[in-house]
């Protein structure tokens, strides 16, 4: 239990420095670990909490990138991919959560950069709107994230 429970946070971290820019935008990032016969054993929690004055950075330069919005639907895609891979250490549900988390930004935030991109967001923030992930079992998971990574490669 001891080597899974280190394995964990390594891998918690790994994936924090791969991809810390989507841990930032929600509040939360949450890894759950599974026995080979599905039952969970734990989960990592990690939260993050900025302050009025790091908000109030961060929109500010968002605002000034006008390729935000391919930038993090190209993050996205990213995202998408790895999870999908046979062996990732991403569920769907955790990698339905982050994409959910920086398309709500993104349509919130940053500036749309034209119909293509505007549009592959809306489509995402609709299909997750009032969804609870967590909720889901595998097969729904697996049903809205295959649709999710099909809507992304448009």
């Amino acid at each position: 239990m001891q080597e899974a429970q280190v394995e964990a946070v390594r891998t918690l971290g790994e994936l924090l420095r791969d991809d810390g820019v989507v841990f930032w935008s929600s509040p939360e990032a949450r890894m759950t670990v599974s026995s080979p016969q599905g039952e969970i054993l734990f989960q990592l929690v990690l939260s993050s909490m900025g302050t009025a004055a790091l908000a109030a950075l961060v929109r500010a330069e968002r605002r000034e990138d006008p390729d935000a919005c391919r930038k993090s639907l190209w993050e996205m895609r990213e995202i998408a991919a790895a999870a999908a891979l046979q062996d990732s250490p991403m569920s769907d549900q955790e990698a339905l959560r982050t994409l959910a988390a920086i398309a709500a930004w993104v349509q919130a935030e940053a500036p749309t950069d034209g119909a293509a991109c505007g549009a592959a967001i809306d489509l995402l923030v609709d299909l997750t709107a009032g969804v609870d992930i967590d909720a889901l079992d595998d097969a729904e998971a697996l049903t809205l994230f295959r649709l999710i990574e099909k809507s992304l490669v448009v």
